[in-house]
């Protein structure tokens, strides 16, 4: 069933609790063997839809794989925050084999080829001509009657031919079996594997996955058989990865341009204590608001970098001029923040108001950006204020630690000239 929803702000509740209480309906109902419901139209990962994580199970053995999902399945329904577990291998399907018996072919003056095909013909058919009408083709098949072909006495009794036209029935060169066998095989790496996929609902990620390492790890798996994660939690651990390289490049860019046009190392670094503060909010903010790290809040993390530096090289600009103009390190400061504090909080309040309405957004697609408006809002409020009141302390200690370190070289080198004329005075 596809189920379309009205637009989010004409209903109380979100498609994901919509979606959770379907499940526990679904649960109701004995005859569903198999029954999942899908958030956004697709299983696994969309941008709409609900995360799920899948554990790959590698093995050759049937049997073995077969009872390893089992029992993972098991383990990660008791698990918090799962739903809809499901195993890809689908049921085994019943079907009817012919173990041939090489020496009793040769015997006859068969061979396998010969007496499989001669099989496959009487059961599934063969195309003896066709039939023309009015232009049109049709393939004539020729094959036994549905009530010679159904049990395994009558496959038994099917007789095949050799090439001196002598006659044999199948039982007396081969056993008929009844076995059951999956439908597909599914393949990664050239290995076969068997996937258990789980949905994640109302809990972080990383939990299930702590949690279900656990499981797996008091699991005596066979030898041979192995479990591996994918799915979304290989998608976002990735992703996560790129935005972390992305983060560290862009932190480089922007020292190094700030350090080129400060002409200094000490001052980019003192600005660049302002993404701690950023970064620290934005923890703080998504922790309050329940939201959780995910791409859209790391996005908004990395928007920070651009947005929160600004701030203070605006304040530390205007204390290296008060420097250059003679005033004093303490002096440079106060006045420095006095008249930048104006500026600094005008540029922070428009960001911030800016983001108001998609961190508040109720409308279609509010779910995917609430988290990158939340995290912008969060991180630039808390860095602004630390800022203002850590920034101009910082840069006190650095100054007041080079005009220490300017003042001892000064009277060192006048120390020098002062042992060289003592001496030259000397030697006259």
């Amino acid at each position: 069933m596809n189920i379309r929803l009205s637009d989010p702000g004409e209903r109380q509740r979100g498609i994901v609790e919509i979606a959770g209480l379907m499940r526990e309906d679904l649960k109701q109902y004995p005859e569903y063997k198999k029954a999942y419901v899908n958030v956004g139209g697709s299983r696994g990962g969309s941008m709409g839809g609900q995360s799920t994580i899948d554990y790959e199970i590698y093995g050759y053995d049937f049997n073995e794989t077969d009872s390893v999902a089992r029992m993972l399945k098991d383990a990660l329904e008791r698990i918090p925050g799962t739903a809809d577990v499901m195993i890809s291998r689908s049921d085994y399907q019943p079907e009817i084999q012919v173990d041939f018996d090489r020496e009793k072919l040769a015997r006859y003056g068969l061979n396998l080829t010969t007496a499989a095909q001669a099989l496959r013909n009487r059961i599934n058919g063969a195309t003896a001509s066709r039939f023309r009408e009015d232009g049109e083709e049709y393939d004539i098949k020729v094959m036994f009657d549905p009530e010679r072909r159904t049990s395994i006495e009558d496959i038994e009794n099917i007789l095949i031919y050799n090439g001196q036209g002598g006659s044999v029935r199948i039982r007396d060169v081969g056993t008929v079996v009844e076995r059951f066998s999956p439908p597909t095989i599914e393949r990664k790496d050239r290995e076969r594997i068997v996937t258990v996929s789980t949905v994640v609902q109302g809990v972080p990620m990383s939990q299930i996955v702590t949690a279900s390492e656990a499981a797996i790890d008091a699991m005596d798996l066979p030898q041979g058989i192995s479990i591996q994660l994918s799915g979304s939690f290989e998608d976002q651990q990735d992703s996560f990865r790129d935005l972390l390289t992305l983060a560290i490049l862009i932190i480089v860019l922007v020292y190094i341009v700030m350090a080129a046009q400060f002409e200094s190392y000490t001052y980019p670094g003192i600005i660049m204590t302002s993404l701690l503060f950023a970064f620290s909010g934005v923890f703080i903010i998504l922790w309050l608001s329940g939201h959780t790290l995910n791409i859209m809040s790391m996005i908004g993390a990395i928007m920070l970098i651009g947005i929160v530096v600004k701030n203070g090289i605006v304040l530390i600009d205007y204390i290296s001029l008060n420097r250059e103009r003679g005033l004093s390190i303490r002096r440079s400061v106060i006045l420095g923040g006095r008249s930048r504090l104006r500026p600094v909080v005008m540029t922070t309040l428009t960001t911030i108001l800016g983001m108001v309405p998609m961190a508040v957004g109720t409308g279609q697609g509010a779910e995917m950006w609430r988290p990158m408006g939340t995290a912008v809002i969060g991180g630039l409020t808390f860095s602004t204020i630390l800022t203002l009141l850590f920034v101009p302390v910082l840069y006190c200690m650095f100054a007041s630690f080079g005009a220490k370190r300017a003042r001892r070289k000064f009277h060192k080198k006048l120390q020098q000239k002062k042992n060289r004329d003592a001496s030259h005075t000397d030697s006259v």
